[in-house]
């Protein structure tokens, strides 16, 4: 299928889209093309076409059958597929079209709408008792008119997914004023009536309207430098989704950054030097071992292939730190797997105590003697100890945080601040 550049702004033109198709979901940004789009792909359509734009949540034409709308509405349909802005008022009336079907053209509407969403929507007269009383349509008691303006703008989309003179239906931002789980029903409604005479291109800005089951059936819409519009499929649905949910892991309920070390005593120091240094948004993921090497290189290994295939919106806001020990082969490694060598620390010292500061050290332990004199001797004592003190390594890494303040942190030779002071 071509579709012809109608207002000039296609970087290539015509844009082809597989014939074989009959279901696109147009992404992009604010201002990317999306509804310029559409509104070519209507009007290359011309005569069996419809769009269904923004400007829907008003709803017009209730009440009685009015015959004029009923010999003007040809015309108002071929004067919105003229229209080159949707900053236009809209001369179409959804009610009067749904109205102006024969019993038999409305029944599968409301079926259609009643087999997707959990209100059901009906006929009523407007005065029960009197036969001859203009008809309403509601939902939940009241007439639709009186509803929330979501529900308003699926009045349309309901109706024009039933016109057998429609072969191609354009649909912008169908999630016009719907909570998620209203946004997910109306995706499958307007998915499942997708065929081969009724092709239908939706352009969104919800996650909830892309295609989980058919990827390629997801599009990105783009202007490129010159500002000319560009569609391309979208390789990779979870950056797609990540960008509609506005770009934050925070947003749903993730940490925005993740930093892997090796055991529970560094976990412990690293959350309250994060404190001090305003670093918001990290969740530490420790491997499970203070003391065996190989557990936890393995651990860490097998945590940033998971990442990489699963969650790659992780991909650049994951930290791994380690110690010296480790070889060239892990570290190479694990350098493929993340997006960029900053992302890698590995100390200079083997064990995250030789990075507490000097005056804490010498506080706990009562000495005078050096920051790696206190750390080599406690380190090679069995159990932990130094000068009679003897700790854990996780209650060591208590009592240093309880201590540790944000002065502390301005030792520049202290790798390990450095690096955390660099993180986003």
């Amino acid at each position: 299928m071509n579709i012809e550049d109608k207002e000039n702004q296609f970087e290539i033109s015509p844009i082809v889209v597989s014939d074989q198709k009959n279901f696109f979901v147009i992404v992009g940004a604010n201002n990317s093309g999306k509804s310029t789009f559409l509104r070519c792909v209507q009007s290359t359509k011309f005569a069996s076409s419809y769009m269904v734009n923004v400007n829907r949540t008003v709803l017009k034409g209730e009440g009685a059958i009015d015959k004029v709308y009923q010999g003007n509405y040809i015309p108002f349909v071929e004067e919105s597929r003229r229209f080159t802005t949707d900053n236009s008022e809209k001369r179409t009336q959804a009610l009067q079209d749904f109205f102006g079907l024969n019993d038999s053209d409305r029944q599968p509407i409301i079926e259609w709408y009643n087999k997707y969403f959990p209100n059901p929507i009906y006929e009523e007269r407007e005065n029960p008792e009197n036969s001859a009383s203009p008809m309403l349509l509601k939902v939940g008691g009241d007439s639709i008119t009186k509803q929330g303006s979501g529900m308003r703008s699926t009045l349309e989309i309901f109706i024009k997914l039933f016109d057998p003179a429609i072969g191609v239906l354009c649909i912008d931002e169908p999630e016009l004023g719907l909570e998620p789980l209203l946004q997910k029903h109306l995706f499958k409604a307007i998915k499942d009536k997708a065929s081969a005479t009724k092709k239908i291109f939706i352009a969104t800005h919800s996650h909830h309207f892309l295609d989980y089951e058919d990827e390629s059936n997801n599009f990105i819409c783009y202007r490129n430098s010159r500002e000319k519009i560009n569609i391309k499929p979208a390789d990779d649905i979870k950056q797609i989704i990540f960008r509609l949910l506005g770009n934050t892991l925070s947003s749903m309920l993730l940490p925005e950054h993740i930093i892997v070390l090796e055991g529970t005593s560094d976990t412990t120091y690293l959350n309250k030097c994060l404190l001090i240094l305003s670093k918001k948004g990290y969740s530490i993921h420790n491997s499970g071992s203070d003391t065996n090497i190989r557990y936890a290189v393995n651990s860490i290994t097998q945590f940033l292939k998971f990442n990489k295939e699963n969650l790659s919106v992780y991909r650049n806001k994951i930290y791994v730190i380690a110690d010296k020990q480790m070889n060239d082969i892990n570290i190479r490694e694990w350098k493929k797997l993340l997006s960029n060598d900053s992302q890698l620390k590995v100390l200079p010292k083997n064990g995250i105590e030789y990075f507490y500061p000097e005056r804490i050290l010498q506080e706990i332990f009562n000495s005078q003697e050096s920051r790696e004199k206190i750390i080599d001797a406690f380190l090679k004592a069995n159990p932990n100890a130094f000068n009679e003190v003897r700790i854990t390594k996780v209650q060591l890494a208590q009592r240093v945080s309880e201590i540790i303040q944000t002065s502390d942190l301005d030792d520049t030779t202290n790798e390990l601040f450095n690096f955390l002071k660099n993180l986003p």
